[in-house]
């Protein structure tokens, strides 16, 4: 890709950091500029020192203005691997991009971890780590996902892969999405997972990301070898199996899974589901980075299409980008990435705000007041009115 990078710094016009903080060096300085200077005998240290990869926030719109097809994000990814940062530092990333790990105990004690997550003194301490103390942590949801078999037997078969947040945060989304699919008559399972490994690429940990990406491979691959599609209501989650598996780690068969690999609304649209219309009242619908970054098109929106109000903000990051808005030092940038998104929302005063991503759905929520909810939760609370 290198040779194709012209230095037009296109890119740069759809940076969400660089429009906020001027000092950032941008997409094309820290992905292709710096891999050409390591790929000419440039010293690994030129790069180790420059503490701004960190800002990087992996949202790939870079990846989608350049007109030549480089990928400036996945040279950011590799870079951040290399990045030297203060071991304090280091150990707060890692925690954040581990959180599945301890996701299973935080959901089934979820009274008591979230009385403890709600509790000052915790706030106190993750300050002292490095983690914002102003911004409401999620609540781990308690309830479980069941799929209830349907009265006959189905030809057509779908592997939910439900995502970090879904599983342990908002089983809501998890149910709204078993009933959709069901709706369209597929026999649906949920398989034994990993997380797809996003916030550790994103934090630099390429090596785990990397194990959890083989892991989750392989499984995938023997369900699509028996006719099943793989589906995910996490637009994240989509990305690393449509994309990032194949293009950053070149797995064996990614390129297989990435060909049977639909996202939630882009399946439910080719089925047929539509929303009953009009839903009354107005819809804001943010659309976050990484579904830009998949080239799908806009399909919960079409499935609306008639909607009293349907405002689609195409424009703005919210800001979030997973783990990034809670880091201690990334707060404030963070907030004001969001700013014109939160303004928006405010001034439209429709009834429902929209979202496919958890993550947009907790800095939405926190930047505004307002409850988000997931395009699957409303097209199947109009279909079921």
């Amino acid at each position: 890709m290198l040779d194709f990078c012209l230095k037009c710094n296109i890119c740069y016009t759809q940076c969400p950091v660089i429009k906020k903080e001027i000092n950032f060096p941008g997409p094309k300085y820290l992905g292709p500029e710096l891999e050409r200077q390591w790929l000419v005998g440039g010293n690994a240290g030129d790069y180790k020192a420059i503490q701004e990869l960190s800002y990087c926030t992996n949202c790939q719109q870079c990846n989608l203005a350049c007109p030549h097809g480089v990928k400036p994000a996945y040279f950011n990814l590799k870079h951040k691997s290399s990045l030297v940062l203060p071991l304090k530092d280091r150990a707060r990333d890692w925690f954040l991009a581990n959180i599945y790990i301890f996701g299973g105990l935080g959901k089934t004690l979820a009274p008591l971890t979230n009385t403890f997550l709600q509790a000052g003194l915790l706030r106190g301490l993750f300050e002292n780590v490095g983690i914002t103390g102003q911004r409401p942590l999620p609540m781990y949801d308690r309830r479980r996902i069941k799929v209830v078999a349907g009265d006959k037997p189905s030809a057509k078969k779908a592997v939910y892969f439900i995502g970090c947040y879904a599983s342990y945060f908002d089983t809501g989304v998890a149910g709204a999405t078993i009933k959709l699919l069901q709706h369209a008559d597929y026999q649906v399972e949920i398989a034994p997972l990993k997380c797809c490994g996003t916030p550790l690429l994103s934090n630099g940990f390429l090596k785990q990301a990397r194990r959890l990406a083989e892991i989750n491979v392989a499984r995938l691959l023997a369900y699509l070898d028996k006719g099943y599609k793989v589906v995910t209501s996490c637009p994240s989650c989509a990305l690393a199996l449509k994309e990032e598996y194949k293009e950053i780690f070149a797995i064996e068969g990614s390129q297989r899974l990435a060909a049977g690999v639909w996202d939630v609304g882009e399946l439910l649209e080719a089925e047929g589901i539509k929303a009953k219309s009009p839903i009354e009242g107005g819809v804001y619908y943010h659309v976050p980075c990484h579904l830009k970054a998949q080239s799908i098109g806009l399909p919960f929106a079409r499935m609306m299409e008639g909607t009293d109000n349907l405002l689609i903000n195409y424009e703005w990051c919210c800001g979030m980008a997973g783990t990034f808005g809670y880091k201690k030092e990334k707060y404030n940038l963070s907030l004001d990435m969001g700013s014109e998104l939160f303004r928006s929302i405010k001034e439209s005063r429709y009834r429902y705000v929209i979202t496919d991503c958890g993550m947009c759905k907790l800095q939405i929520e926190h930047g505004t007041g307002y409850q988000v909810l997931h395009p699957v939760q409303l097209i199947e609370k109009s279909l079921a009115h």
